[in-house]
């Protein structure tokens, strides 16, 4: 008999907790306590530390038990993936001034015979030396560092720093082999809806989160960057967290921010990753377009690829190698929040040509701070076979309110909320979480489903449907001038509207 998701994911959270306060463990709770008062180990998906203030390096040499350089410490520390999902974790963090102080990632697997004290303080059997740049526009470094060789079955236990200046030791678990679970949300911010969102993921701990783009609404004030992360670290340590860049990105110098902090495959800013059975194809959708030719080139780059690798994820599919094909931005294709249209409807129509070519089975956006979901659809219609568009945009950072809902929509919502998805084979089932009350406040909220939804794969006779060779020269010199120009005016009557609206 085939085991639920639920019954693996409770495995997996037992095998984390290892019987070691095991319940609170896996909802995020109480850090272990190692060798000493001032050891703590992360071994939940997100809760803050809890013990003494700034604890640092367990004690098992002397070496080991040096006080830390507070100055330097590691600190913004969030996990990714830049190759393989199942044997490699990427870590990125950073640190304060341009002195190196060292990039070095120190991990393990954790096994059924290791106690907390083990965790805590057992000499590192890995050790990788990682890289550090400045970070745009401040006086702050970017270390990043790639574990490879992991054992699929195991959680990783890890710290990153150097001698003198480590971070706490933190577990993450290892990447689900089975049924899986990932969450997505956009346009996040620095409000305590901010919090309470990430606050929801961790309640339903998931085993990967996307953020569709308006991360931090820096918009040039590179500081900020820094607190978003220092917020988000505490989940994001212990929860692989993959992003797609925004338009409030391409605020800071072009997206420059953003890919100096950031460490995802690919281009960084437009990537793909298959993760169990399911192919993310991540793109810009546009929303770093600004004004120049550097730019321009950019997106026609992206959308040649973007032919290709759903061309390439089709056929995979077909052969029966993956199950389904997401799709992940910020841009909206279709929109019912009220003052809003298609980002560009000459580049929405471009790229959903796309996504009905090749029979994308989902696209999870933001940018409009709204939740809607989409009947299978294509060109502003319900279409058969078409694809569904969840705009999860109501992350944080505020709420808008709708026009008329057009005959596409399914569902729809002004709460503040996140959507969790569950992959088990061929079915993936789907619910909206909203953190906050009806009237939209967020004292005594707790979590409310307002959405469900469910997905089949493909048939094998439209895995064969879809599976078409990928296309060149789509577009004429015209059309591609046209299709630019279109997008830029509408990225730059967005940023200008988004101007105003802060100076009120």
């Amino acid at each position: 008999m085939k085991k639920s998701t639920d019954t693996v994911n409770n495995a997996r959270r037992r095998i984390l907790g290892y019987g070691l306060r095991g319940a609170a463990i896996a909802a995020g709770g109480p850090l272990l306590w190692g060798c000493s008062d001032d050891t703590p180990v992360d071994l939940g998906a997100g809760r803050a530390p809890t013990g003494p203030s700034d604890p640092q390096t367990p004690p098992a040499s002397p070496e080991r038990c040096a006080p830390a350089n507070l100055a330097q410490s590691p600190r913004g520390i969030h996990v990714s993936f830049t190759d393989d999902p199942v044997r490699t974790r990427t870590l990125t963090w950073y640190t304060d001034g341009l002195d190196d102080p060292g990039s070095q990632l120190e991990y393990g697997p954790v096994t059924r015979a290791m106690s907390a004290e083990d965790i805590a303080c057992a000499p590192f059997p890995g050790r990788i030396e990682g890289s550090a740049e400045q970070a745009f526009g401040t006086n702050v470094l970017t270390h990043a560092a790639t574990a490879t060789g992991l054992d699929a079955g195991l959680p990783i236990r890890y710290r990153v720093g150097a001698p003198g200046r480590w971070s706490n030791v933190k577990v993450l678990a290892p990447t689900p082999q089975g049924p899986l679970r990932f969450c997505h949300f956009g346009d996040h911010g620095l409000k305590q809806a901010s919090l309470a969102v990430l606050d929801g993921v961790r309640e339903r701990n998931p085993d990967l989160l996307f953020i569709a783009g308006d991360l931090s609404y820096a918009n040039g004030d590179q500081p900020q960057w820094d607190t978003w992360f220092d917020r988000l670290a505490p989940y994001a340590s212990t929860l692989p967290v993959m992003t797609a860049p925004g338009n409030h990105e391409e605020e800071d110098n072009g997206g420059k921010a953003y890919r100096s902090r950031i460490r995802q495959p690919g281009q960084n800013t437009r990537y793909a990753m298959t993760y169990g059975n399911v192919h993310f194809v991540v793109s810009t959708g546009g929303s770093l377009l600004g004004n120049n030719v550097v730019q321009d080139l950019d997106l026609v780059a992206e959308l040649a690829w973007l032919e290709i690798e759903l061309a390439q994820a089709a056929l995979r599919r077909a052969k029966g190698e993956i199950d389904f094909i997401i799709l992940v931005q910020h841009y909206t294709l279709w929109t019912d929040q009220e003052g809003r249209e298609p980002a560009s409807p000459a580049l929405v129509l471009f790229e959903e040509d796309k996504l009905l070519r090749y029979g994308v089975d989902l696209a999870m956006v933001g940018h409009d701070h709204i939740y809607q979901r989409s009947k299978p659809m294509g060109r502003g219609l319900p279409q058969e076979n078409g694809y569904i568009q969840v705009t999860g945009g109501s992350g944080g950072v505020g709420l808008r309110g709708f026009a008329p809902i057009s005959e596409w929509s399914a569902a729809h919502a002004v709460r503040y909320c996140f959507t969790e998805y569950n992959v088990d084979g061929k079915r993936l089932t789907a619910t909206t979480w909203a953190v906050d009350n009806e009237d939209n406040t967020l004292a005594g909220a707790r979590l409310n489903a307002i959405d469900t939804f469910e997905l089949r794969s493909r048939n094998s006779d439209e895995r064969q449907l879809f599976a078409r060779p990928g296309r060149s020269e789509l577009l004429n010199a015209d059309q591609t001038q046209a299709m630019l120009r279109h997008t830029r005016e509408r990225n730059a009557l967005h940023d200008s509207l988004e101007a105003i609206s802060r100076r009120r």
